[in-house]
């Protein structure tokens, strides 16, 4: 707040001053005082009245001053009353008892969305792990009793228990605690595991799998993790194309980092829609063709390897495959962090 446009919001006391001047004046003229005096008397009561106004000024100047860059600066700018001093003028309390009684308000909207939000994650969890009882049974009972149907049954169970599995991790994704525990883990070990539970699908759609390379180990979480690769494996079989028909795996460790590469020989993306795969919802070009696509997966896994530090990247080109990479840190940096 400037001088000038403090001046301007005490025009009121401007005017006070004018008549108090005037009323001098003409008590002066009429009393026969010598015009001199009236002079100085003037001059005076103007000069104290601007410093009085100035003193002022300066005083309540800091107050908003610390009010207008907390504001900027702070995430939260409900939270700025906790790093303010209460004013000493009656103008700047009367602000600050408001801004305190706004505080109180948001805090509690926002308990009250956490312990919503918390009961809605907890429901979440409760009712996928109930789900998937059924469904291991319904599979366990086709497996049992084989008929016409029984390999259609298992691809629809086994579909239902993927979209199951990404409500889960959709809701925990959005909770503020952590659901994961970073650790060295095999890299083969966790894409092993995620190709052997897909390899019906896989012998289906006569897909090639080449896994080499991966005899090394990363920090990372195996369930978030084997739940990223889950869901770009089911991409790569979703878009697999009428070509060649190839998924590789492999990684490769530099200095700072190591590098998983999961490549497929599907229809790849368009260019234009590569920048926003990621985002939630999104399905693109790929998406419109009858692929039934929620527009989760891709945004879940980047999302994901955010959570736990690691890169993800997607490069490819239309008619040409798709390749995904995860970045993750390794060496001195995830020693000091682990």
């Amino acid at each position: 707040m400037s001088y000038k446009k403090y001046a301007k919001d005490q025009w009121s006391l401007g005017l006070l001053l004018a008549g108090f001047l005037c009323l001098e004046l003409s008590f002066g003229i009429l009393t026969g005082i010598p015009g001199f005096y009236l002079w100085i008397t003037g001059v005076g009561t103007t000069l104290v009245f601007f410093l009085i106004s100035y003193l002022d000024y300066i005083r309540k100047k800091n107050f908003y001053r610390a009010l207008e860059q907390g504001s900027k600066n702070l995430d939260k700018a409900y939270l700025l009353p906790e790093l303010l001093e209460k004013p000493d003028f009656a103008e700047g309390q009367s602000v600050y008892e408001t801004m305190l009684a706004m505080e109180r308000s948001m805090a509690e909207r926002i308990q009250k969305y956490e312990e919503n939000n918390r009961e809605y994650k907890e429901y979440i969890e409760l009712w996928v792990h109930e789900i998937k009882l059924p469904i291991a049974t319904g599979k366990l009972l086709v497996e049992n009793n084989k008929g016409q149907y029984s390999d259609s049954m298992i691809e629809e169970l086994e579909r239902i228990d993927a979209y199951t599995e990404q409500a889960l991790f959709y809701a925990r994704s959005n909770y503020v605690e952590k659901d994961y525990v970073l650790k060295k883990i095999s890299l083969k070990q966790v894409c092993t595991e995620v190709i052997q539970r897909n390899r019906r699908l896989l012998l289906k759609e006569k897909i090639q799998i080449s896994l080499h390379d991966l005899d090394t180990e990363v920090y990372s979480d195996s369930k978030w993790l084997a739940f990223i690769l889950q869901q770009i494996l089911s991409n790569s079989v979703k878009y697999t194309g009428t070509g060649e028909r190839k998924l590789e795996w492999y990684a490769a460790a530099e200095k700072e980092m190591v590098k998983l590469y999961l490549k497929d020989t599907g229809t790849g993306i368009a260019e234009q829609d590569l920048p926003r795969v990621c985002e939630k919802g999104f399905t693109g070009k790929n998406g419109r063709t009858g692929k039934n696509s929620t527009g989760l997966g891709l945004y879940l896994c980047k999302k994901l390897c955010e959570k736990m530090g690691h890169r993800l990247e997607i490069v490819s080109k239309e008619g040409k495959g798709c390749m995904v990479i995860i970045r993750f840190p390794k060496g001195s940096m995830t020693d000091e962090l682990f």
